[in-house]
């Protein structure tokens, strides 16, 4: 079975590429020195295990849905994957810059947007559904992106709304449990003390696959609020840059929302535990209230 297989190739590729790119790490930022010194030299390509688990566990399949999930997912683990590439290059916190990055992010958004409509939105007027599409698209990678920022943490918010997508929604069953048993297998090395993450390149993939799954089931707000969490991650860090940059003051002592807890002294596993509890609970609400499914 493709569930199977998914499971154990990311069980076997993940340490196999934490092994051969080892030295492949992205520095720590300066500003997260005093907590995360120590995961300093871990490899960052674990996005590497986890698209080719899920791209060849969706090609054994040979289920359309699946294949297409993975596909539309791609350009945004590419663009992540160059980012994770660039900073071990400089050997430095930052890859592309911001613009350039958001531009890239931007261009992928349009196209699968475009491929988008023309499976699930074809008689939705233009002026309306390619700004929202674009945006919600858009969103959703750099919420899990700026998510992934403790060991293991972005892989167990990512398993409820994929769980949830693979109940509640059928035609969408396949492609959703591939990943869901991928995330397993490579949260087996990601959960902490992690020997490898997952970098921009995995974040990217999985918040891209999030995404498609909730336009191309017609369900944004359901899959959105099921994953809640990284919203509110991604809120934290505007609300930061605003107020910074309006008042010159920060509402948290560091921003996104999981730095801030640690920065107060929580302990890491204790801040990972209670956001996939969170997570859980989000999911679990919007699988009675948007799909009645318990």
């Amino acid at each position: 079975m493709p569930y199977v297989i998914a499971f154990i190739l990311a069980l076997a590729t993940t340490p196999a590429i934490a092994k051969m790119a080892g030295g492949f790490n992205s520095p720590i930022k300066d500003e997260l020195m005093v907590t995360q010194s120590g995961k300093a030299g871990t490899c960052s390509l674990g996005s590497v295990a986890i698209v080719l688990s899920t791209g060849v566990a969706a090609l054994v399949s040979g289920d359309v849905e699946a294949i297409r999930l993975v596909a539309l997912a791609i350009p945004f683990f590419l663009i992540g994957l160059a980012d994770d590439i660039m900073k071990i290059v400089h050997d430095s916190g930052d890859g592309f810059p911001s613009l350039v990055k958001l531009a890239l992010q931007l261009v992928a958004c349009a196209l699968d947007a475009y491929i988008v409509k023309g499976i699930a939105f074809q008689t939705t007027d233009v002026l309306v559904y390619y700004p929202c599409a674009i945006l919600f698209i858009a969103t959703t990678v750099n919420a899990l992106n700026i998510t992934d920022g403790l060991d293991g943490l972005a892989t167990k918010v990512s398993m409820p709304p994929v769980l949830l997508a693979a109940i509640a929604l059928p035609s969408l069953r396949s492609g959703n449990l591939i990943l869901l048993m991928v995330l397993a297998g490579y949260l087996v090395y990601n959960t902490g003390r992690a020997s490898i993450f997952m970098g921009d390149g995995g974040s990217h993939f999985i918040g891209a696959f999030l995404a498609m799954d909730a336009l191309l089931s017609l369900h944004p707000v359901a899959i959105a609020f099921s994953a809640a969490v990284i919203y509110v991650e991604l809120l934290s860090s505007f609300i930061q840059i605003v107020s910074i940059r309006c008042f010159s003051r920060k509402v948290f002592l560091i921003a996104p929302l999981h730095h801030d807890f640690e920065q107060r002294g929580y302990a890491e596993g204790k801040i990972v535990d209670t956001f996939f509890s969170v997570t859980v609970f989000t999911s679990l609400v919007s699988a009675i209230v948007f799909f009645r499914v318990v």
